[in-house]
């Protein structure tokens, strides 16, 4: 499942996302950045960058 997600995530830079961690947060944004390991967003709440850790993440939503 991981892999999918990572495929996903590296093919949605300027998409918007939703993020579901393994620990219940939520992120949405715009994808910024991302690599085999991290992915970086402009968090639309708190209008800052966050850098994600790919394997802490449950679930995604990519809008098209």
């Amino acid at each position: 499942m991981n892999e999918i997600i990572k495929k996903r995530i590296s093919e949605s830079k300027g998409k918007e996302i939703k993020i579901f961690l393994n620990n219940g947060f939520r992120f949405a944004g715009k994808v910024t950045n991302c690599d085999d390991k991290y992915i970086e967003i402009l968090d639309y709440v708190s209008s800052a960058y966050k850098i994600i850790d790919i394997d802490q993440i449950n679930n995604i939503e990519v809008q098209k």
